[in-house]
């Protein structure tokens, strides 16, 4: 009583009603405020460890176990930690979730390896190669920074981004075959490069890209020395391997350790064999190896947000084991994941990778239709062996800003023939993945979208750059999933798979999928397989890649799917695209028990013209260079008064003000455009420059001028400042003094502001013509 009552002038009174709503609103929020409790392994602590900010746990699980409600919090401080922590039972709410946090600025690692030393004290030494018995048994192994590959046969290495090259490994030759109800199948070496290697395989383990996009692992049966083939136990479905496609190579079995980079280790034995890297001074030299696959295990949990955190060689999952123990609003926010997921080959166990994947469904149903909704905020994903991320549940996960390189060189990610994954792979409804930057994955397929997905501003380059797979795209919408799903403003560029594809085929075609105002260049194009879609606005050439099996569209709406005479897309709609080569695929046509290709009546290949009930006011077969700016350095926009520019044709509209730029925002401006190092910038159109805007920054100060030095030191007050950038633009007209001209070079920067904060833009250059 004595908090609702106050004394005037010696009389008690009671608080008025609005006194009373404060009062009430201030202990609610006391009571969902939550506890705030600390993680520093490095501060030595006199008694008990509480978790406060005089006594903090040493671990990171000690806290996580506290975790309970809303406002909930751990913050750790900067250090590196190995444990396992577990996450159950956390019940945060929307606004006020529980957290796991880097304390401030601070960024602690999570560490999922072990320093690894010989039990005897010191290396045994022959040929190069180092070996000993080791304490711990591991299946990832690091040297310094350099990420060691497997023993292998042909060579190749991850530091080089060898290990992606679908040339370094060996060609299938005519003579493999499967036995399906025997469970039995033959690899037969093209060439004879197996044979001459005079290694015997038995016992090693193959990963096989034999089943089109699938790729499969298993463990050699049969092998001897001088065979140019081997036998292997095959579980894999039925299907026939396309020789002239296929390929696979051998690992971890120690005859195959021959170079530097390369390891093994013998389970049984606990012997670690290896070569270091070419001058490693193995009296100073760290070496790693991996113990851990999950460093955060969360399941039964709602509202909780993990962030600023680093994972090196360890990751997450989430599940939901039961109806009533589900995940469901779980954020990742500004994690960076260095070589989170590795395969278990080195320990003889081929079944599937465990990489980062969370999943509100329970035994693979939705819990009632209410859960999985995730976020993936400004996430960093470098050198995963499999699926970079996978997340499944009900609808209205956000992927936003995420950057994934170097991921999945082996595209094992299959046991029985089907569907296949993608670096990015979601299993879910509703979703916006927006402004992530893919680079150089290995997977044939960079992001496979669940239902009814919004897919924009996405940045996809060097997608199984190396052709370590076959099929595949950028962005691949499988045949539900198509049914509203918006792919709109990507970039998707440099690549031997489609930019952009649809699948399907009679009688099973997805319909009404959008695709609009997206640039995609030096790819084998765009194919939307189904009916009802909408191509719109399309930037769309250079599709006649080398090692591409169609080639012969740059923008694909077929009418028939190769020899399925089911027709497609008659209630399609195509208009305003550029498009150096567009049509409607290749006729076929029956012949007597047969379907054959058609020629036309120049003996070549016939083509449909573009399928849909409105096919107009496309630009197919003009020099595209012509229409747009200058799209050898980035710019898309329409030429003044040209077709693309009188016609509303193409992706981006003239404007003064804003250039949408794809991909992932990053603390300072970046991908500037003209981009950096450019030597071909046609100077008549270079009159203004555009970059993506820093993250969370809204104003920009652009400098500007032919000396590098005093641009790189210019301030406000310099002649070299042209002005400043205010809200979301991102481009900045050339002022006369500055005119650009043919023959020089030009340096620019542009810094970011947030708030009072100036954050230094790098210096960037082009040259013109």
């Amino acid at each position: 009583k004595q908090w609702y009552q106050r004394r005037v002038r010696g009389k008690q009174t009671t608080p008025s009603k609005m006194e009373r709503l404060l009062l009430l609103s201030v202990l609610l929020h006391l009571a969902t405020s939550g506890t705030v409790r600390y993680v520093d392994q490095n501060k030595a602590v006199t008694g008990k460890r509480d978790g406060s900010w005089a006594a903090p746990f040493q671990k990171i699980s000690d806290c996580a176990k506290l975790l309970s409600g809303p406002g909930d919090e751990c913050q750790v401080r900067a250090g590196e930690y190995h444990e396992d922590i577990v996450v159950k039972g956390v019940r945060g709410e929307e606004d006020n979730p529980a957290v796991i946090t880097g304390y401030k600025d601070e960024r602690p690692v999570i560490d999922g390896t072990v320093e690894i030393k010989p039990v005897e004290g010191k290396w045994d030494i022959s040929g190069g190669k180092y070996s000993g018995e080791i304490a711990n048994k591991i299946w990832q192994f690091f040297i310094g920074d350099t990420m060691m590959t497997n023993a292998r046969w042909p060579n190749a290495k991850f530091s080089d981004q060898g290990v992606f090259d679908g040339d370094k490994w060996a060609g299938t030759g005519d003579n493999c075959h499967i036995d399906v109800a025997n469970e039995e199948g033959t690899i037969e070496n093209r060439g004879s490069a197996l044979k001459d290697s005079n290694l015997n395989v038995q016992d090693a383990i193959a990963v096989m890209n034999i089943g089109k996009w699938n790729t499969f692992v298993t463990k050699v049966e049969h092998h001897e020395a001088q065979d140019n083939s081997f036998t292997y136990h095959h579980t894999f479905g039925d299907f026939e391997i396309e020789t002239g496609l296929s390929r696979y190579f051998l690992e971890d079995k120690l005859d195959l350790l021959d170079v530097a980079e390369e390891w093994h280790y013998d389970k049984d034995s606990k012997v670690l064999t290896f070569i270091p890297p070419l001058g490693t001074d193995m009296s100073t030299a760290t070496l790693r190896g991996k113990v851990q696959t999950y460093a955060i295990t969360i399941t039964d949990s709602q509202h909780l947000l993990i962030k600023n955190l680093e994972f090196f060689a360890t990751t997450i999952k989430a599940s939901s084991p039961s109806k009533t123990e589900y995940v469901d609003k779980i954020t990742l926010d500004s994690l960076k994941f260095m070589y989170p997921s590795y395969s278990k080959r080195m320990l003889g166990e081929i079944g599937l990778i465990e990489w980062t994947d969370l999943s509100g469904k329970f035994k693979g149903k939705k819990p009632d239709g209410c859960c999985g909704s995730f976020k993936f905020i400004n996430n960093y994903f470098y050198g995963s062996d499999g699926v970079a991320l996978a997340y499944h549940g009900d609808e209205g996960s956000t992927l936003e800003n995420n950057y994934f390189k170097h991921n999945d060189w082996t595209s094992a990610n299959m046991i029985r023939y089907g569907g296949g994954m993608a670096t990015i792979f979601s299993d879910s409804v509703n979703d916006v993945i927006k402004r992530n930057t893919l680079v150089d994955n290995g997977n044939g397929c960079g992001i496979r979208p669940g239902r009814t997905s919004n897919i924009t501003l996405n940045h996809i380059t060097g997608q199984c750059f190396g052709f370590q797979q076959n099929d595949g795209a950028g962005i691949q919408v499988t045949v539900k999933p198509q049914k509203d799903v918006r792919i709109e403003k990507n970039w998707v560029m440099d690549s031997p798979k489609y930019g952009i594809r649809f699948d399907g085929e009679r009688p099973k075609i997805g319909e009404h999928g959008n695709v609009m105002r997206n640039v995609v260049m030096m790819t084998n194009g765009v194919n939307l397989k189904g009916d009802y879609h909408k191509a719109i606005n399309n930037f769309v050439v250079e599709s006649d890649r080398t090692n591409s099996k169609e080639g012969k569209c740059s923008l694909c709406m077929w009418k028939t799917v190769r020899r399925n005479l089911g027709v497609i897309n008659q209630h399609s709609t195509v208009i305003n695209n550029i498009a150096d080569v567009a049509n409607g695929g290749f006729v076929f046509e029956p012949q007597g028990d047969k379907i054959i290709q058609v020629k036309d009546e120049n003996g070549k290949l016939a083509v449909w013209p573009l399928q849909g009930t409105t096919v107009d006011n496309n630009l197919v077969g003009f020099d595209y260079r012509d229409l747009v700016m200058d799209p050898d350095n980035m710019d898309f926009r329409p030429v003044k008064k040209s077709l693309a520019d009188k016609n509303k044709v193409g992706p981006y509209e003239r404007s003064a003000r804003f250039y949408w730029i794809p991909g992932r925002q990053e603390e300072k401006t970046s991908s500037p455009v003209p981009p950096n190092g450019s030597t071909n910038v046609v100077a008549g159109r270079r009159r203004h420059v555009m970059w993506l805007t820093a993250y969370k920054s809204k104003n920009h100060q652009v400098y500007f001028g032919t000396d590098e030095k005093k641009v790189e030191s210019a301030t406000t007050s310099s002649s070299e400042y042209i002005g400043e950038v205010k809200g979301e633009g991102n481009v900045k007209q050339i002022p006369a003094k500055s005119k650009v001209k043919p023959g020089n070079t030009y340096y620019w920067r542009v810094d970011a502001k947030i708030g009072s904060t100036v954050i230094k833009g790098d210096v960037w250059e082009f040259s013109t013509i």
